[in-house]
């Protein structure tokens, strides 16, 4: 699908979204209202939880403000094969088909202590943008078969393993404005098929959120994605990353690290 297409869908669901907020906001409110339990709040992160409708399984929101822009932070979040770093307990994360700037389909291994087997997700990522508002949101959904219908060496490679595959897991962050800088609002909930321990599954959902908000904070921070500059259209629609930004981000990169070689006194 091109870019053109997909701006046009989102405008769609934009304007669709808000006229059925304005018609009806009692009925949206209450069928989207769910109890939340603050159940961490520290170093300027808060982690709520809740019991998920139809699963027994909990699911988490996190909020926190970043002092970075918008562009260092989707910079980070569209770095699939950098996920490993900052990602809570992900030990490998690749992509295995960019759709367009705005989708695309990854992989990516969660490690689960011994002796329970690690977790693995195809997933289907899909970036919104409402330039109005500066509001981005990347929403990931587990797909199963998607190796199965597109052979590629990278599938291969997903079809060999012998982790426990996830098949229901949605997660969505959303980027908006704060008085820093973005607050990044992550909601999420993912049943880890196969039998874990309760005290497992709840140490996930509480330490997850909380250390890879955390990480992505400091990530941002690094050369490479500090001077990354997004590119927009004339609607004022993100398209791209800058090429010259990321040139001078990699030179800035390398500089720091010729910089580190050497011993101060």
């Amino acid at each position: 699908m091109n870019v053109e297409k997909m701006q046009t869908l989102y405008k769609i669901y934009f304007l669709f979204s808000s006229v059925l907020f304005s018609l009806f906001p009692g009925q949206v409110t209450a069928q989207n209202a769910v109890e939340h339990t603050l159940k961490l709040n520290k170093d300027g992160i808060k982690v709520y939880v809740h019991r998920h409708k139809n699963s027994g399984f909990r699911a988490f929101k996190a909020i926190t403000c970043i002092d970075a822009s918008l562009d260092s932070i989707l910079a980070v979040m569209l770095d699939n094969d950098a996920y490993t770093e900052w990602g809570y307990a992900c030990n490998k994360s690749f992509v295995l088909k960019d759709l367009s700037f705005y989708e695309r389909y990854h992989y990516q291994v969660l490690d689960i202590p011994f002796p329970f087997k690690d977790r693995d997700f195809v997933l289907h990522s899909l970036m919104q943008h409402n330039p109005s508002t500066q509001t981005v949101s990347i929403t990931s959904s587990a797909v199963l078969d998607y190796c199965l219908s597109h052979p590629s060496a990278a599938c291969n490679q997903v079809q060999q393993t012998q982790h426990v595959r996830v098949s229901l897991s949605v997660g969505t962050f959303k980027l908006e404005p704060c008085k820093k800088g973005v607050q990044v609002t992550w909601s999420q909930h993912t049943d880890p098929a196969g039998k874990l321990p309760d005290w497992l599954v709840n140490q996930f959902v509480e330490d997850t959120p909380y250390w890879t908000l955390k990480n992505l904070s400091q990530k941002v921070k690094e050369e490479k994605y500090k001077y990354a500059k997004l590119i927009y259209d004339k609607q004022g629609y993100a398209i791209a990353f800058d090429a010259a930004s990321q040139k001078a981000a990699v030179k800035a990169s390398r500089k720091a690290k010729d910089f580190d070689l050497y011993p101060s006194f």
